[in-house]
């Protein structure tokens, strides 16, 4: 069973309609999502959801810009920067701050004659 028919049956009638059609995204996310960054405000997707559906719309996009540079007829403008801009997005979703202080340990040495 693909994973996005599983995430359909484990979600209540309720809640159904807020859920893209996960299946149609991964194939053509132009087609289900309006923008790059509609997959990135999307309450009910995963990270790893929105990384896979934007990671698939980056290769369309890429695969866009190349047939426009070897002289195809160009059909609409790339999207490309504004999808890498939404992957980034997701990217800092997961990934920790490296400006953040570091967390530390400090260690106590336990001292018999201390605790006498």
């Amino acid at each position: 069973m693909p994973w996005a028919s599983w995430l359909r049956a484990r979600v209540s009638r309720r809640e159904a309609p807020f859920l893209p059609d996960l299946d149609w995204a991964f194939v053509n996310p132009a087609s289900v999502f309006a923008s790059p960054h509609d997959v990135v405000r999307h309450p009910r997707l995963t990270i790893d959801c929105k990384r896979e559906i934007l990671q698939r719309w980056a290769w369309d996009e890429y695969l866009l810009d190349l047939a426009n540079t070897e002289g195809m007829p160009e059909s609409e403008p790339s999207r490309l920067e504004e999808v890498k801009a939404a992957r980034r997005l997701v990217n800092a979703e997961r990934s920790p701050d490296p400006a953040a202080p570091a967390a530390f340990f400090v260690l106590y040495h336990w001292d018999e004659a201390l605790a006498a």
